[in-house]
């Protein structure tokens, strides 16, 4: 082998190892690639299982994070719409409402949180709810601790000892119509309320009137039991008397040498005694050489009785005037002469003492001010305001009818003061099941004249109306007059008992539930049957209703006596069996009523006289008078009078 030949061999030798280095090369690039690959793969296939492992354990608690809130939602809801709907009698609406609907916008946010995927969006919402949750945290101590107020329903206050000057104020404010009745009471204060008949923290919303019992001050009329005070001291003498609320009592001194000063020796009455009774005590003032000249005590501001008391005590003489004054108050000492201080000689020396009237108040005009005003100004003035109410068609309701102060009078303080107001247009109230007490309570109250007539009705009970002239909420002033119709029950139309049987007429009266007095009379009628009832056959009467039937007891016996075993009287029953000898007469007093119609006119008599007989004939004569209504001019007797039941009464009723 030549020497090129060899070149070329390790050229090719070179060339295969070069391209087994490159090849080795690139494999180890390539599988460095593909490791480099596998890891990748591997990592995002081990990142996709953590995320998906993660999502799985976040996926779960957000699923009860949304039932939860939307549980908590639905609750909130709820409580919110039963809030609204049974909180308009509570106090505290306001309050009740305002926690509701917080507690639903909570809710609410929880559950937006809960449906939001957006983490941004999750993650304010979160922020968000948290926030409301502090602020309505907050708002419960706030209201809890008291530094919050919330507004409240109005309610009835507590005026128990309260000025009725503030109640009536209040009652206008409110627009509640106030009805004052007074009373005595030896704890209330005169003008304060005692009681009302709505309970404080009563809803004003749910009523329109309030009734209050003010006191009128202690009973004066009362009687009192009044220990002999005799050999009290003074002051304890006074302690007993205002505690027993006396108001007569005239304390006087008299020199004495034996009793010691302000000692009581004298009482002109003890015991059970009323409070207004003129009661005398005289207390011992020493010895008279004792006296010595004192200084006058400053009795400005004093009470009257405390004042001249002290005058008294002293043994000074005193006069008194009455002045008005803007400064003292009424009862109570303005000023005297000479001034305290003054050393005061009881033998040459009167004091004078002015006693305060309180201020001069000039009425204004009442009638021409709104209640609201008349009110503030009674109160600034010390004057009490007693409103009473009526029905009146031409004020309207509220407006003031009339005062019992004119313009310019001169008032003093604590006057009463009666105003009068409307209450509008009185109207027909509406009676239920035919309540005749209420309407002639209804008549009473509001001084209207109720006239009543009677009628059969087969609908009606008996006792009960069956229509009034005025309907329900027709307008009816007071004074007029209205009428009603009421039922006397179903009728019942009497048999002709003429003929019949004593036993069989008493069987018919039974039937009918009607009651029938047997009257037994001599007569040539056949024996034993009836032959004049005391109401004409056909007339209808009602179930109480009592007749009298006369029964013949045969021709009167001879006067020799033959019938002497029949020797009994009477006035026997339905069905007696024993007539009497003698026919017996019932007196009784005649009672005239009329009715509408001719049969009503004749069936009022005719229950009212049960024993009468009466002749009832009909006058068509339209200018005496109504249907139903009596010629008094033609009756041959009238009401009041005495008859029997042998006699028969002709009684004319005029038919148009």
């Amino acid at each position: 082998m030549n020497e090129n030949e060899k070149l070329k061999e390790k050229l090719d030798l070179l060339s295969a190892l070069k391209e087994d280095e490159e090849n080795t090369k690139t494999i180890k690039k390539e599988n460095k690639s593909l490791k480099k690959k596998e890891t990748t793969e591997i990592k995002e296939k081990k990142l996709d299982a953590s995320k998906k492992c993660i999502k799985q354990s976040h996926q779960k608690p957000r699923t009860l994070l949304t039932i939860i809130s939307f549980i908590a939602l639905v609750s909130s809801l709820s409580y919110l719409i039963y809030t609204i709907v049974k909180s308009t009698d509570q106090v505290n609406q306001p309050y009740l409402i305002i926690t509701s609907a917080c507690l639903f916008i909570i809710s609410s946010f929880m559950v937006l949180t809960g449906f939001t995927s957006n983490k941004k969006m999750q993650k304010r919402l979160e922020i968000f709810g948290i926030i409301l949750i502090t602020l309505y945290t907050s708002f419960q101590f706030l209201v809890t601790s008291n530094i919050l107020t919330l507004p409240t329903l109005k309610t009835v206050g507590d005026f128990s000892n309260v000025s009725i000057n503030e109640v009536v104020k209040w009652a206008n404010k409110n627009k509640i119509t106030l009805e004052q009745t007074y009373e005595y009471s030896d704890s209330i204060e005169s003008d304060h309320v005692i009681s009302q008949n709505i309970p404080a923290n009563t809803l004003i919303k749910e009523i329109k009137s309030l009734e209050v019992v003010v006191s009128n001050g202690p009973n004066y009329e009362s009687i009192v039991s009044i220990p002999n005070m005799i050999g009290w001291n003074v002051d304890d003498v006074v302690s007993k008397i205002k505690e027993l609320k006396l108001n007569n009592v005239n304390i006087e001194y008299q020199f004495n040498d034996v009793i010691e000063k302000d000692i009581a020796f004298e009482q002109s009455k003890s015991g059970e005694v009323r409070r207004n009774e003129e009661i005398n005590i005289t207390f011992s003032l020493g010895n008279e050489a004792n006296l010595k000249p004192v200084n006058l005590k400053d009795l400005i501001d004093l009470e009257e009785f405390d004042a001249i008391l002290w005058l008294k005590r002293n043994g000074i003489k005193y006069e008194i005037s009455y002045e008005f004054s803007n400064d003292i108050k009424a009862g109570n000492i303005i000023s005297t002469t000479p001034n305290s201080g003054t050393l005061i000689d009881q033998k040459e020396t009167t004091v004078q003492i002015i006693i305060s009237k309180g201020p001069k108040i000039i009425a204004p005009n009442l009638m021409k001010m709104s209640l609201e005003e008349i009110t503030e100004w009674a109160i600034k003035n010390k004057l009490v305001i007693i409103y009473e109410s009526e029905y009146n068609s031409e004020i309207k309701a509220g407006g003031i009818i009339r005062v019992s102060v004119k313009e310019g009078d001169t008032l003093e303080e604590n006057t009463r003061i009666n105003i009068i107001t409307s209450k509008g247009t009185l109207k027909m109230i509406t009676i239920a099941d035919g309540d005749i007490t209420a309407l002639r309570n209804f008549a009473n109250e509001n001084n209207l004249t109720l006239s009543e007539e009677s009628e059969f009705s087969d609908t009606v009970e008996k006792g009960k109306f069956i229509s009034v002239s005025k309907k329900a909420g027709e307008e009816i002033n007071p004074g007029e007059e209205f009428k009603v119709v009421i039922s006397l029950g179903a009728s019942i139309e009497l048999p002709n008992f003429i003929g019949m049987n004593a036993n069989k007429a008493a069987s018919t009266c039974k039937d009918l539930g009607i009651t029938c007095k047997i009257s037994y009379v001599y007569s040539n009628k056949t024996k034993g049957t009836v032959f004049n009832q005391s109401m004409n056959a056909g007339s209808k009467v009602i179930g109480d209703t009592t007749i009298v039937l006369t029964v013949s007891n045969g021709p009167k016996p001879s006067s020799n006596g033959s019938n002497s075993n029949n020797n009994q009287s009477g006035n026997g029953n339905s069905g007696s069996t024993n007539p009497p000898t003698t026919p017996t007469c019932t007196s009784y007093t005649l009672y005239l009523g009329a009715g509408n119609t001719v049969q009503q006119t004749q069936s009022i008599i005719q229950q009212q006289n049960p024993y009468g007989k009466f002749n009832f004939v009909t006058i068509p004569d339209p200018g005496y008078g109504t249907t139903g209504s009596l010629r008094r001019d033609m009756l041959t007797t009238y009401q009041g009078t005495t008859h029997t039941s042998c006699e028969t009464i002709t009684i004319y009723i005029i038919s148009k």
